[in-house]
C-alpha cells in the first residue's frame, strides 16, 4: 500500500485514534522466521513527546527537511536518531509535504512523524530499547531497504491496533484461518505485494495459519480482511444425509467418496466427510449444501 502525498485533512483524519504512549519494548532480533521471537506489549512502543510538534512553511510553501523533522522528534522524544550517511544525504534532501503550517499536539507526535516518514520513502525501527534509547531511519531507495525483515516486530493479532499506529515501522503477525485453504488464498493475494522487500503473504506449512508482515497499517488492514473472509467462509451451509447402499461396499465407498470430495488441506467447511456403517451398508454424508446433489449423484450412478 503506497501512502500518497499528505494533505492536512487526511493527516488529521489519520490521528484522530492515537494509542496510548508508553516505555518501549526491546528490539525483536530476529534471522527470518525461524528465530526465537518475542510478542511486543500491548502498550504502545515510544514514550510520549514533551510537547507538540510545530512545523511551518517558508515564504515559498515549502516545508522543512525531512533531516530536521527527525531531529526535532527526537527532541521531543527523547530518543536519539541514528541514520547511515546515504539515508541522511536522503533525509536533507527531501522535504516535508504539507500544504500549510501544522501543529501536532503531544500525544500524536509519534503517529504523526512516521506517516510523514513512510510518505516521504523511509523507515522506523527501534536499535536499542535501553537508554540511551536509539531509533534507525532507512531509506527506503537504497540497499539498507533489504534489511527491514530484519526489523519486523511479531505482534499478535489482538495487537494490530498497534500495528496500525506506526505505518513506518515493520511488523508480522499469525493468523489463523481454519475455514480458508491459506495456500489458496496466499497465491490469490500476490496481486496486492507490490513490493516484496515490505510486504509478505506466507503460508506457515501445512496448517490454516497465514503469517502477514509489512508496514503497521498494512499488516492491520490486510490481516483484518483475512479474518473477515474467515469468518465469511465459515457461515457456509452444511447438511447431513443417510444413504443407504444396494450392492456397493459401504467402506469402499467411503473412500473413494473422501478421495474425490476432500483434501486434507481443505478447510473443515468444505470438506466432504463421509461414515460408512456395515450393519446397515449406509453412508453417514456432511458437505456443503451446494455439494449434496453432485455426491447423490456420483452415488447412484456407482451403486447399481
Amino acid at each position: 500500500m503506497r501512502i500518497q502525498p499528505i494533505i492536512v485533512l487526511g493527516l488529521t483524519l489519520s490521528l484522530l485514534h492515537p494509542g496510548p504512549a508508553a516505555a518501549g519494548e526491546s528490539l525483536v532480533e530476529e534471522r527470518g522466521l525461524a528465530a526465537a521471537e518475542t510478542s511486543v506489549a500491548q502498550d504502545d512502543l515510544f514514550p510520549a513527546a514533551s510537547g507538540p510538534l510545530e512545523i511551518a512553511l517558508d515564504e515559498k510553501g515549502e516545508g522543512p527537511s525531512n533531516f530536521w523533522l527527525a531531529r526535532r522528534y527526537g527532541e521531543l522524544s527523547g530518543q536519539h536518531i541514528t541514520f547511515s550517511a546515504e539515508t541522511k544525504a536522503q533525509l536533507e534532501a527531501t522535504l516535508v509535504q504539507l500544504d500549510r503550517s501544522l501543529s501536532v499536539p503531544a500525544a500524536q507526535v509519534q503517529q504523526a512523524f512516521e506517516v510523514m516518514l513512510r510518505q516521504s520513502g523511509f523507515s522506523l525501527a527501534i536499535e536499542s530499547a535501553a537508554a540511551p534509547r536509539i531509533l534507525r531511519i532507512r531509506s527506503m531507495n537504497s540497499p539498507e531497504s533489504a534489511e527491514l525483515r530484519q526489523t519486523s516486530k511479531l505482534v499478535s493479532t489482538a495487537q494490530l491496533d498497534l500495528a496500525r499506529r506506526h505505518p513506518a515501522m515493520q511488523f508480522h503477525v499469525v493468523v489463523e484461518l481454519p475455514h480458508l485453504d491459506v495456500r489458496q488464498v496466499s497465491n490469490s493475494l500476490r496481486s496486492i505485494i507490490t513490493d516484496s522487500r515490505t510486504t509478505m503473504l506466507l503460508p506457515a506449512g501445512n496448517s490454516h495459519s497465514m503469517v502477514i508482515g509489512g508496514f503497521g497499517d498494512w499488516v492491520h488492514e490486510n490481516a483484518g480482511m483475512l479474518q473477515a473472509m474467515d469468518a465469511a467462509a465459515a457461515q457456509v451451509d452444511r447438511g447431513e444425509v443417510i444413504i443407504v447402499l444396494s450392492s456397493v461396499d459401504a467402506n469402499a465407498m467411503a473412500r473413494m467418496l473422501e478421495g474425490v470430495f476432500s483434501h486434507p488441506e481443505s478447510p473443515p467447511s468444505q470438506r466432504v466427510l463421509v461414515r460408512p456403517n456395515e450393519a446397515t451398508q449406509s453412508l453417514l454424508v456432511s458437505a456443503p449444501s451446494g455439494r449434496m446433489d453432485t455426491i447423490r449423484r456420483v452415488i447412484a450412478a456407482l451403486d447399481r
